[in-house]
């Protein structure tokens, strides 16, 4: 039998219904009947009443803060498809369903959570927005994860973008072909996937790995075994490429340059090659780290290198904490190229004249970049001096040798000049005229940089470390008597066994 009764119930107590009235689709007989029953139950056995309440305050209070230990160690790991399977099931059909059942999921005990999903079409949507909105964080990116992961496999859905607000945790997702909404899950949910892994297998060896890495404040340097070998065995031509491109999978002049830079700024930071890497438009900023001048500058050639590799040509400036490279104008690439193209053997020294002669012409269209002119100087500087030195066949430089160079190079550069060696370690030049690079009491500022950019280059390549202080006067440089005079010491052997020992300040190039 069947009685019909009105019954009055105030807001408080259809809140407390809201459980049972989303279980029972809203039909508030079937509460009703739920609620009698367990009013009987408690009567006919009021302890047994207490004990469920009890046992579910404390399971509810040990499984949530289990939960949220698990969770917030688990961040980066993408659940698999087994899972996601296991705690969506089987009856999804449509987006509509996804959504009844996820928000069955987040009213549960454990979760505290709600998800809304909007899509224009609920059977093969092509963009849909997944809000959940909860007061634990750890659960609502773990909930955000199980979406992705079954919208990714049952609708090919790619995350466009994730917001994340107070309780409120948004993901936007369209269409896109399998992989790359694959890729887009595990970037944005799985990113620590491999790690862990390879922790597992490892646990031994990246253990001691992670301790030695904080023992060292991260100060330590990971280079290919074949690099390091190349660096022991003292080789000129080192193999650069090797570690950028495994990272990018790809060889290095296949790399598009944009995705090439911002690669090997994660790379090498993260490797402890440099410090930091800023990208600009035309040029590149490092923040090296390091403190030995010959360090730098060494570093700086192998960024040119590589990047040359890439097809792409840059110039190099260094300071104490920076290497600056900029990109060159075709011009620049040109006379780049036509300094690596002259050959440094089985050529008479004296035609060097000749390839002086054009680089300055060439010089001419190129636009005002000091840090450029010097640079190349020293390339073409470089590349006189290695001539010499097979063409004399000189094993070893010292003042008398590089004295006697001086003396020969003067008919190159079309220099007035008077050189003397003041003592045995000291040699002094004065420059009485340079034609190209002062005409008519006008100084040429551009020839006058790539000629300092020589005599720098033979320096460094004849003494490197071993040279202690140039310095450089320009007496009268605009009347008509104006000459350059420039003393160049170098270290006494009592001070050559006191740098091996005991490595001292950089030298400095006024």
């Amino acid at each position: 039998m069947i009685l019909r009764k009105n019954i009055s119930l105030n807001e408080e107590y259809i809140k407390k219904l809201e459980p049972l009235l989303q279980i029972h689709n809203d039909n508030l007989s079937a509460v009703i009947r739920e609620v009698i029953d367990l009013a009987d139950a408690a009567f006919h056995d009021p302890d047994s009443v207490k004990r469920l309440i009890s046992g579910l305050n404390k399971e509810q209070s040990l499984t949530s803060s289990t939960l949220v230990w698990a969770l917030k160690n688990l961040a980066g790991i993408l659940p698999d498809e087994e899972t996601v399977h296991n705690i969506i099931g089987n009856n999804i059909s449509s987006i509509s369903s996804l959504e009844k059942r996820l928000s069955e999921l987040g009213s549960e005990i454990y979760w505290g959570l709600s998800v809304k999903i909007s899509s224009e079409d609920d059977k093969q949507p092509e963009k849909a927005t997944f809000t959940i909105t909860g007061k634990n964080p750890y659960f609502n990116r773990f909930f955000a994860a199980i979406i992705a992961v079954f919208s990714a496999k049952e609708y090919n859905l790619s995350i466009s973008e994730i917001r994340v607000l107070n309780d409120i945790f948004e993901i936007k997702m369209e269409r896109r072909e399998k992989e790359r909404a694959l890729k887009s899950i595990h970037d944005n949910f799985g990113y620590m996937d491999a790690a862990f892994s390879e922790l597992h297998k490892k646990p031994d060896f990246w253990s001691t790995v992670i301790n030695f890495y904080v023992k060292m404040d991260y100060d330590l340097v990971i280079l290919p075994r074949q690099f390091f070998e190349e660096i022991l065995c003292g080789k000129e031509n080192l193999k650069i490429t090797s570690s950028i491109e495994r990272f990018c999978s790809s060889p290095i002049n296949r790399i598009p340059l944009e995705e090439l830079l911002e690669k090997m700024k994660v790379l090498y930071q993260y490797t402890g090659l440099i410090k930091h890497m800023d990208i600009n438009k035309k040029s590149l900023i490092i923040h090296h780290g390091l403190t030995e001048h010959e360090a730098i500058k060494k570093l700086a050639d192998i960024f040119v290198a590589l990047l040359n590799l890439n097809g792409h040509t840059y110039s190099s400036m260094i300071s104490e904490n920076l290497i600056v490279l900029k990109q060159e104008s075709e011009v620049g690439k040109i006379l780049i190229r036509m300094v690596e193209d002259i050959k440094t053997q089985k050529i008479p020294f004296e035609n060097y004249h000749k390839d002086f002669l054009e680089m300055l012409e060439m010089l001419k269209n190129v636009p005002s970049d000091e840090g450029f002119i010097k640079s190349l100087g020293n390339k073409f500087g470089k590349k006189m001096i290695q001539n010499y030195e097979n063409n004399k066949n000189i094993k070893e430089w010292d003042t008398n040798t590089f004295f006697r160079y001086l003396q020969e190079t003067s008919m190159i550069l079309g220099q007035d000049s008077k050189c003397s060696i003041v003592s045995e370690n000291v040699i002094h030049c004065k420059i009485l005229s340079c034609p190209v690079a002062r005409s008519n009491e006008v100084i040429n500022v551009t020839n006058c940089t790539f000629i300092k950019g020589i005599f720098n280059g033979w320096l460094s390549h004849a003494f490197g470390e071993q040279l202690k202080r140039i310095h450089k006067t320009y007496t009268e440089a605009t009347g008509k008597n104006g000459f350059c005079e420039i003393y160049v010491a170098f270290l006494t052997a009592v001070e050559k066994s006191s740098v091996n020992n005991h490595p001292p300040e950089k030298a400095r190039c006024n």
